[in-house]
Formats: C-alpha cells, structure tokens, sequence
C-alpha cells in the first residue's frame, strides 16, 4: 500500500512539473512579443540559450519562402540591428508579436519543443494591419532552472517544409 501510494506521488509530481514547465514556456513565448514590441532588446536576447538559430522565411521579395538563419547571440545581434522582417524605424512601439496559438509543447526533461502559428500586426495611426502570419517550429533548453529559446523555425504559409514544423512536437 505504501509503495503504491508513493508511485502515485510520483506521478502526480511528473505531471505536476510537465504543466508547470509547460506554462513557462507559454510565458516565455509571451515574453518574447512583448519584448520584440517594446522594444526591450536585452531582455529580448535573455529569452535565448548561447547556441540560438533564428530560421525564418522572409515572407516577401521574389522568393517569400526563401531562408535567412542566424546562430549564436552574436548573429542574433545581426538579426535585430538589421531590422530584417520590416524591423525598421516606426514599427517599434507599433507592432503587435503574437505567438503561441494553436500551440503544442512537448517536455522531454530539460529539452522542449512547440509548434504553433504566429502573426505580426502592426499601427499605423488608426488601421492595424496584418504584417505576417507564419508556422512555427521552437526548440527549449533549460539552462540554470529556466527555459530558453534554443531554436525558432518560422514559415509563410505555403511553404514546402511547412507540415514537417507542424508536426515538431509530435
């Protein structure tokens, strides 16, 4: 009876530390748009490990489906001061990073993966238009007892890799 009684406090704590670990990771996908929108850029880059990789299709030009990849904070520096994804002047404190819906999290320890939809809205005096709706693969470390984005594979819809990052978290 003891030992049946403590396998079950087992596993209630196992499922107890999967939701919670999958909470902070719905927070850390919250924070990431508020911190992108802010703009709060050391917080921003707080959110990933050291080894980081931003892929992302850039939605526009001849090829919208075309790849751009940063590795590394370093690059993900580069990302960020380029502007790239129409991060130019005016669209701080006017856009709107919306992650996490239709999001899926998968907890393997202390590794992650989600896969979800997101979108870009940006102000423009009174309209708010739709600057990018995109499938996203993300990949989570903890490091030090907190998570942190490792990876973040984003995709226009239409794009030929799209149903392999909306499985990601299968």
């Amino acid at each position: 009876m003891a030992q049946d009684l403590e396998r079950r406090l087992e596993l209630v704590e196992a499922r107890l530390r999967e939701l919670e670990d999958e909470r902070e990771i719905r927070e850390l996908l919250a924070r990431y748009g508020y911190f992108a929108d802010a703009p709060l850029d050391e917080e921003y880059f707080a959110l990933f490990t050291e080894d980081c990789v931003m892929d992302v299709s850039v939605g526009r030009g001849d090829d919208p489906f075309e790849v751009v990849r940063w590795e590394g904070l370093d690059q993900m520096r580069r990302f960020l001061g380029e502007r790239t994804a129409q991060h130019d002047n005016g669209f701080y404190g006017h856009s709107f990073h919306v992650q996490g819906n239709n999001l899926t999290v998968k907890v393997a320890g202390d590794d992650a993966a989600a896969n979800g939809y997101s979108f870009i809205f940006h102000q423009d005096g009174p309209t708010l238009r739709l600057l990018s709706a995109s499938m996203n693969e993300w990949a989570f470390r903890r490091v030090d007892g907190r998570w942190r984005i490792q990876m973040r594979k984003r995709r226009m819809a239409g794009a030929p890799d799209v149903p392999e990052i909306l499985r990601a978290a299968e």
